[in-house]
């Protein structure tokens, strides 16, 4: 691909050289006179994190390729400030909080749409792999983007999910397949299919099968008794397709239009307990959204961006006991969504723009649970946002307003919710001729209570006040190629933070059952440091290598008579990091990759029955293409857990041990 761009580019190039000779065609000997039908330059359009004025994290599919990462939650690990909660297994589920501010507080965007759980405000990202997913940013506070939905500017932190769109370059038509196997009896085929339709649109297909034994080893440690078990219930069979219009125009509109479904069925294995081997709970998923999106310029000065959605997502939930009437339980929710955002922007110079995002969404929520709330939740968002941009200065405001009303069926209902939430920030080039870069944001945000904190039987608490998040980022940044060459890209960030989370929403135990309260507050400080850097080892070969490193200090400040005040809140390592080391070459591309986590606690109090040791995983990748005139070959192979570490994200939660991953792609 990089050989095409490069002719391309050339043959531009030498055609524009040779007109300026003389601007008048006849005169040009017909030798050097060229026709091309059509050139395609093609690149990841990759915004760069040391140019933002909040922090900012971004993997490509060149980065998944070259580092072997095939789940969403793998690219993510490699992100800095980040914890993931993964309950192990194969179909575990996996949630991410970005800055100990937990996983309601982060939003995933896929394709410029919000995925919601108004259940539990958890998004699983475990249901993702990256097929057809062409860029992963995390963005933390208030993006540079302003012309966006509204609902993109309403959390702590973005993930944000990007399809790839089809790319023809000598056919109208594009098809791959392929085949993963892993340990553990893990099968994975995928296929897709990419056509162009006419001069302005195309179509992608893509479908995947992922089923999994899910039976991996594990040591079990009972004080001095050290036994090897095996993980059960842990199996999973899940089944994802996806369906894409792209739409080009001439006056430069977009139109995308997007189909998902998931249909997955799995194990729950539950945490290991002592000389109670049971695992019988079982979870089935079935979702499917639809989702479109507009973009047009209605000016040369003003653009419009209009979006729909509607989301469908059934969860049944099964455990096998004795003590419930029949043996049996079976719980069952479904989650409506219909989803509206029109957005427009205008720009009334080349350095300041304006925008300004109303969207609307309703939520239902029904359940087979004796008495049920049968909740309806109708959520307006009106943002206005403001950007002056120089090539030395970006400064970025906002203003989101939040109203929400509820209704029940039965029961009591909540009240009326409104807030404004205003966000700020600035980037500043100190140096002119140096890409050396200040930055500072701070934003006031919050979180809505979920159906779960406000509905759940006997646990739910209408009374509960959103959950206010406040953030505040101070960074410097430099990105320059210090010896062009040898060191063609370098790149350094260096982040501190304060959060303030007020009126934390936790569970507070009871005479009979615990109950939802607004009692919480936490302190959080902390520092993020990254590092990129590419060395040119010769014409053909190169080293790549990243490194990050995290500082938590996360305290519940809550109550100074409690025995866990100042205490580093459950989950949250103080340190934790990550790097990567690529070498590229025309044989065998190798990538060498390192998590480190340090020690955390289960429960709120930090005392040593509660630690959770701190970890270390290694994992190695080798991949080679194989190019055709027609066909691409592309052979991976991947070793996960190279020590066979042996740790726990979660409590009693065992993670695999040694693994492996082969993976077979063919390209037409």
């Amino acid at each position: 691909m990089q050989r095409i761009i490069l002719i391309a580019v050339s043959l531009l190039a030498i055609n524009a050289a040779v007109y300026a000779q003389d601007d008048r065609r006849g005169q040009v000997p017909d030798s050097l006179v060229y026709t091309l039908d059509r050139a395609v330059v093609v690149a990841d359009a990759k915004p760069s994190a040391t140019l933002q004025s909040t922090p900012l994290m971004v993997k490509t599919k060149m980065d998944f390729d070259k580092l072997g990462l095939q789940e969403l939650y793998e690219v993510i690990k490699n992100f800095n400030g980040v914890q993931i909660r993964d309950y192990g297994g194969i179909g575990g589920v996996k949630t991410v909080s970005v800055r100990s501010m937990g996983s309601q507080h982060t939003a995933v965007n896929y394709d410029g749409i919000t995925i919601t759980n108004v259940q539990s405000g958890q998004v699983d990202i475990g249901r993702f792999n990256l097929d057809n997913v062409s860029q992963v940013t995390l963005t933390i506070g208030l993006p540079d983007d302003i012309f966006q939905a509204a609902r993109n500017f309403a959390s702590v932190g973005a993930l944000t999910i990007k399809s790839a769109e089809p790319v023809f370059i000598d056919k109208p038509v594009n098809i791959s397949a392929s085949m993963r196997y892993a340990s553990f009896k893990t099968f994975n085929p995928s296929l897709s299919y990419e056509q162009r339709l006419g001069k302005n649109f195309s179509f992608s297909a893509n479908a995947d099968w992922m089923k999994s034994d899910g039976t991996y080893p594990f040591r079990l440690t009972n004080g001095g008794l050290v036994t090897e078990e095996l993980r059960k219930n842990s199996d999973v069979n899940t089944i994802r397709a996806e369906f894409n219009l792209f739409g080009h125009f001439a006056n430069g509109s977009k139109l995308t239009a997007k189909v998902n479904y998931l249909n997955s069925e799995r194990g729950l294995p539950g945490s290991v307990v002592f000389y109670n081997p049971k695992a019988n709970e079982r979870l089935w998923d079935d979702v499917l959204f639809v989702q479109l999106g507009y973009e047009t310029p209605l000016s040369e000065k003003l653009s419009l961006l209009a979006q729909l959605k509607y989301n469908n997502t059934y969860t049944k939930y099964m455990d096998i006991w004795e003590s419930y009437v029949g043996g049996v339980e079976i719980d069952t929710y479904l989650q409506k969504e219909y989803y509206s955002s029109v957005a427009l922007q205008y720009k009334p110079t080349d350095n300041l723009k304006f925008a300004i995002a109303e969207d609307f969404f309703l939520n239902r929520m029904d359940s087979n649970l004796p008495n049920f709330a049968f909740p309806t939740r109708r959520t307006s968002l009106t943002s206005l946002s403001g950007q002056y941009k120089s090539a030395r200065l970006t400064a970025t405001a906002n203003l989101l307003a939040t109203y929400i009303n509820e209704n029940v069926e039965f029961g009591e209902v909540a009240g009326t919710r409104f807030r404004l939430s205003p966000s700020v920030s600035l980037s500043y080039r100190v140096l002119e001729n140096h890409n050396l870069r200040l930055r500072v944001a701070y934003q006031d945000i919050f979180r809505t209570p979920t159906f779960n904190d406000l509905y759940y039987a006997k646990m739910g608490n209408t009374k509960l006040k959103p959950e206010i998040a406040r953030q505040l980022n101070v960074g410097v940044t430099f990105n320059e190629a210090l010896a062009p060459g040898v060191i063609d890209f370098f790149s350094v960030s260096l982040d501190g933070y304060i959060n303030k989370v007020k009126d934390k929403i936790v569970a507070i135990p009871t005479t009979f059952i615990s109950k939802m309260l607004n009692f919480g507050v936490v302190d959080i400080w902390g520092l993020d440091a990254s590092l990129n850097t590419v060395f040119t080892l010769s014409e053909n070969m190169s080293l790549e290598w990243s490194a990050n490193y995290s500082y938590q200090n996360a305290v519940d400040v809550t109550d100074p008579e409690a025995k866990n005040y100042r205490h580093q809140i459950p989950y949250t390592p103080r340190h934790s990091g990550n790097t990567s080391l690529t070498w590229l070459n025309d044989w065998v591309n190798v990538s060498y990759m390192l998590t480190a986590v340090g020690e955390r606690y289960a429960l709120p109090q930090n005392i040593e029955s509660n630690r959770i040791n701190p970890y270390m995983e290694h994992s190695l990748s080798l991949s080679h293409t194989f190019n055709t005139r027609s066909v691409k070959l592309r052979l991976q192979g991947e070793l996960l857990n190279l020590t066979n570490s042996q740790y726990d994200v979660i409590q009693f939660y065992p993670m695999p041990g040694r693994s492996f991953r082969l993976t077979l792609k063919i390209t037409y």
